[in-house]
């Protein structure tokens, strides 16, 4: 009740009485009552009607203005908002109160409550003291009557808030554990702002902030610069007081938006009260490693999707995380998650989850709190099935990822009549319910698992890709067996049973909790409705097929569609081709005026033989054109398809030596530059060029020795015929004995190498021009040895 009294005499004090005439929504009013915050009005106009508003409401509109006796607007009068005051506590409302009296005496020379003609006290009289003196005189007062904040200064500066803006400028002046001290609220406004412009810029210091903020002042606030900009030590000290720290200017700028766009308390839980009422889906990397379909060790990442009411996690993906390469916009051989995979969770989720062989009998559902019996008579599927609820999501939210936004995942999700509700940019807490499921399953699954990476590099073990690793198959078959056996299982933090609020039930009570009261209807898919699940694109049947990328597709009943109308406006020739990437040996022509399918098959598909993929044939055609091939040669691309699968079955050879490339360290030039020995000589001009004198022999006489006769070998052999032969004699290698002496070489290589032209220069002209003949050395051996040491010269 004082807190509604003090608002109406501080109204009256600005102006605003009751009876006073004023101008508000263009309209003409009479102020009635004043209580508190609020104001009533009674319309003085002849078709209005009376009006009931906040009082700050009233006074900040655009037309609001005080009117005289004639309802002619009197001159602009500043009429505070006290509005604030009515939510500070009655102690905190005494002491701005007390200060106002204080300071309306130095400046009236009478306190507000003053009777009439109550006259100043000595040292406040405005006709004898200066305004200085008065503060020193009220400063003295106060520090007797026990005022810790009361220096002149102190005074001064509260005296200055008041004027400005009434009893709400001594708010943040008197009221202790003001959030931002004695700093002006439209400075920190500024700052905040300043602080949020900046958080996807590059990282920088305070300092830049600072000068930014001397900036935003100036530019808003152009007259009030100097008594509203703070100094730099209290520009520091603010920081502190809102929670931002100086080093958090410095973070990378991703981590400063998910900072800037965490969950505000209070905080919210998200909830639901039906199954399927709120879906969540979403994707991250799952932290291990497996073994790719090529038979080399790539990162994966899951895209699940959670039930919000009963927390099961209705569908699970594991897919491998591999780079393209090549320019950009055309690389090949990349691979991730995408709008395909999400759809295959979506129909992952409307089928029971079949149970493995080897499979802990935990994991089935008839071993599970799931009520098995009601279930298998309602779907025959869920025999034999595991621990996994089948859920139909009736909305799901997403968020902003290609996946996500593409045209394919919405038209499946219209078809199977599915709302897809968008998160906010960069709000994690719109998905707080997936976002948790993934930490949980990389701590309760992910680091249990062979091939476990952790969370980033600086955590990751050494010599990871050399110990055992779990194919993509198997490490899915593995999350499907956690799921069905732990998660689905064990009690969770966010149920709770409805009839013991204080007990944790586990998602599969949950969900047998909420079916018992909505019950469940199935939602079977035909092999008709699946095909329309798949990635689809428009094309024109020509002679030889459709072609999806580089590859062709070609049937009997697909040439039955060769340059037809579709009948549909704006599509021409056009039909509607689905395809799959995990199986793409075939391709489906819908008919929409037959409601059916025509099979085309992929024309090269005898050279491959085997089931393979979209991502192995990208595979296949980097390695051709490596290899200098061409991207449109089909038929190579297509053998090499079946010899990356032949590898990968086989895997790697382990006797194949791996050669390191060697360490050579950083890179020297070590080249000494060389003097060019043909420097200033001019090149020669071919009018002045001689040209050589002819030979004066034939060729055939210049590479061939003339036959000469040679008396047979003492053993009956024609050495000449044997030369023509190409074989040399039994002693070509061992020289006769002269008794200590050599045969000369040309002769020797002329009696051997008759039509050959090894040894040097020497030999060759001694073959075409035999030297003189020279005295036979002095006989030191048999007379046969020396007969054919004479022949041999001769």
């Amino acid at each position: 009740m004082a807190t509604a009294v003090a608002q109406a005499d501080t109204a009256q004090e600005d102006g605003l009485r009751p009876g006073a005439r004023l101008r508000w929504q263009g309209g003409t009013y009479r102020v009635l009552v004043l209580q508190g915050a609020e104001v009533q009005l009674g319309c003085l106009d002849e078709e209005g009607a009376d009006a009931r508003a906040l009082l700050s409401v009233v006074v900040g509109a655009d037309d609001f203005a005080l009117l005289d006796e004639d309802l002619q607007e009197l001159e602009r009068e500043q009429v505070a908002d006290t509005s604030g005051l009515s939510l500070l506590p009655e102690a905190e409302l005494k002491l701005v109160r007390d200060w106002e009296r204080h300071l309306r005496e130095i400046d009236d020379g009478v306190p507000p409550d003053a009777g009439e003609g109550a006259v100043p006290r000595p040292g406040y009289d405005p006709a004898r003291f200066t305004v200085r003196q008065r503060i020193a005189a009220k400063a003295a007062e106060l520090k007797a009557l026990g005022f810790r904040h009361a220096s002149p200064g102190t005074i001064e500066r509260r005296r200055r808030a008041y004027q400005a803006r009434g009893a709400v400028g001594l708010v943040r002046e008197v009221v202790p554990g003001s959030p931002w001290g004695r700093t002006d609220e439209r400075v920190v406004r500024l700052l905040l702002a300043e602080i949020k412009a900046g958080l996807g810029e590059s990282d920088g210091d305070a300092s830049r902030l600072y000068e930014r903020l001397q900036a935003a002042v100036r530019r808003e606030h152009k007259d009030d610069y100097d008594t509203l900009m703070i100094s730099r030590a209290t520009f520091y000290r603010l920081l502190g007081r809102l929670g931002i720290k100086v080093s958090s200017l410095h973070w990378p700028t991703e981590r400063r938006l998910d900072e800037a766009n965490g969950a505000v308390p209070p905080y919210t839980p998200t909830w639901a009260q039906r199954l399927g009422e709120q879906v969540q889906i979403d994707s991250t990397g799952l932290d291990i490693i497996a073994i790719g379909d090529d038979g080399r060790p790539v990162q994966v990442e899951l895209t699940a999707a959670i039930d919000v009411a009963s927390r099961t996690i209705i569908g699970a993906m594991i897919v491998p995380k591999v780079p393209g390469r090549g320019p950009r916009g055309r690389r090949l051989g990349g691979r991730a998650t995408r709008s395909f995979d999400a759809v295959l969770m979506l129909a992952q989720a409307l089928a029971p989850m079949p149970a493995r062989p080897g499979w802990s009998p935990r994991a089935l559902a008839e071993q599970s709190e799931m009520p098995y019996a009601d279930l298998v008579a309602c779907d025959p599927r869920m025999a034999g099935a595991a621990a996994r609820p089948v859920i139909r999501p009736r909305m799901v939210v997403v968020d902003h990822g290609k996946i996500f936004n593409s045209e394919h995942f919405d038209d499946v999700c219209r078809m199977l009549n599915i709302k897809v509700r968008p998160a906010r940019e960069r709000t994690a807490t719109d998905k707080a319910v997936i976002e948790s499921t993934f930490n949980a399953i990389k701590r309760r699954f992910s680091q249990y698992v062979a091939g476990y990476t952790g969370s980033d590099l600086r955590r990751r073990g050494r010599h990871v890709t050399d110990g055992p690793l779990w194919s993509l198959n198997e490490l899915q078959d593995l999350l499907n067996q956690w799921i069905a056996l732990d998660w689905q299982q064990k009690p969770h933090d966010g149920l709770r049973s409805p009839f013991l609020p204080g007990l944790t039930i586990s998602p599969n009570r949950m969900y047998a909790t909420l079916v018992a009261a909505e019950g469940h209807v199935p939602l079977v898919l035909t092999p008709h409705q699946n095909r329309k699940l798949l990635p689809f694109t428009y094309l024109k049947v020509t002679d030889k097929g459709v072609r999806i990328g580089n590859r062709t597709y070609n049937s009997q009943a697909l040439q039955e569609y060769k340059n037809r109308h579709t009948g549909i406006p704006g599509q021409g020739r056009r039909w509607q081709i689905r395809y799959s990437p995990y199986a793409p040996r075939f391709v489906w022509l819908f008919d929409h005026h037959k409601d059916d399918w025509v099979e085309a098959e992929f024309i090269h598909q005898r050279l491959i033989g085997d089931d393979w993929t979209e991502w192995t044939w990208e595979q296949a055609t980097l390695s051709v054109l490596e290899d200098g091939g061409h991207k449109e040669d089909q038929r190579r691309i297509a053998r090499e398809v079946s010899a990356l699968r032949e590898r990968a079955r086989r895997g790697p050879d382990p006797d194949t030596a791996r050669v390191p490339q060697l360490f050579t360290g950083p890179a020297l030039d070590l080249d000494v530059p060389v003097a060019d020995p043909y420097e200033g000589i001019p090149d020669p001009d071919p009018a002045t060029v001689v040209r050589a004198p002819a030979l004066t022999m034939a060729a055939e006489h210049f590479l061939h020795a003339p036959r000469l006769a040679s008396p047979p070998a003492p053993d009956g052999t024609d050495t000449v015929a044997d030369a023509e032969r190409g074989v040399e004699p039994a002693d070509a290698d061992q020289p006769a004995d002269t008794g200590g002496s050599r045969v000369p070489e040309p002769a020797r290589a002329y009696r051997t190498g008759v039509l050959s032209l090894r040894g040097g220069a020497v030999e060759v002209f001694g073959i075409t021009q035999p030297p003189a003949p020279r005295p036979a050395p002095p006989p030191a051996g048999e007379p046969g040895d020396e007969e054919d040491d004479d022949q041999g010269e001769s």
